[in-house]
């Protein structure tokens, strides 16, 4: 059985109206436009990417095949495909050509999550009733996990292709996000930072609040070695 195709996920048709379909609706999210060929390799490779960006992020991808929309084609300037561009607040804030393009594709999701206060994958909320909440007062370090707040931050964390969501008070500091996830991943020596920009965070007196960290933020782990 084949699976119904996903409502965000749209092939523009001359029944659409651009204008309400992606300039009025981006000033609610942002929304990714794919101007693209049926028959260009290239274009057929990046589609899944596309997809799977707007589907992690809740956001709506507009496909436009160019050779049935002229007019849309040379209103934008398309001149190589595929072509792709983030609508956010009614016009264009980002746009690139072809198809090896993996780093503005990255400053497209870092600007898609900070917008969205989102971040990429799906996690656990701990709760308090959690093994991990549990040892947090045996050690006595780790802070207890907040309920959702103005001043907390709900930090996202990827080690081993496995994804955990923990939430921290501001005034928390990366020491004790540190602890917090040797005890989820049994390590005795990490080292967290963001994906893109790489930023390493080695200060654990630092608090989240002048960390420069957003209020959803995910972080990379690996095993480190301090001597």
């Amino acid at each position: 059985m084949n699976s119904s195709p996903k409502k965000n996920i749209i092939d523009f048709s001359e029944n659409n109206s651009f204008d309400e379909l992606v300039v009025i609706d981006s000033k609610n999210a942002p929304i990714l436009v794919n101007f693209f060929s049926e028959s260009y390799k290239p274009c057929i490779k990046i589609k899944p990417k596309l997809e799977e960006i707007a589907n992690n992020n809740n956001i709506k991808l507009i496909n436009i095949e160019v050779d049935e929309n002229l007019d849309l084609s040379n209103r934008y300037d398309i001149s190589e495909v595929p072509h792709v561009f983030l609508f956010h607040n009614g016009y264009s804030v980002m746009d690139f050509s072809g198809y090896d393009r993996k780093k503005i594709l990255d400053k497209m999701v870092e600007y898609i999550q900070q917008k969205t206060n989102k971040f990429v994958g799906q996690g656990q909320i701990l709760s308090k009733k959690s093994i991990v909440a549990k040892e947090v007062k045996k050690i006595g370090y780790i802070p207890d996990e907040p309920p959702e707040g103005d001043d907390v931050y709900e930090l996202a964390f990827k080690y081993n292709n496995e994804l955990f969501t923990r939430r921290f008070l501001e005034n928390n500091t990366i020491g004790q996000v540190k602890e917090f996830v040797k005890l989820k991943t049994n390590a005795a020596n990490i080292k967290i930072f963001t994906p893109f920009p790489r930023k390493i965070y080695n200060d654990n007196k630092l608090r989240l609040k002048d960390s420069g960290l957003s209020k959803r933020e995910m972080l990379n782990v690996e095993l480190a070695n301090y001597n």
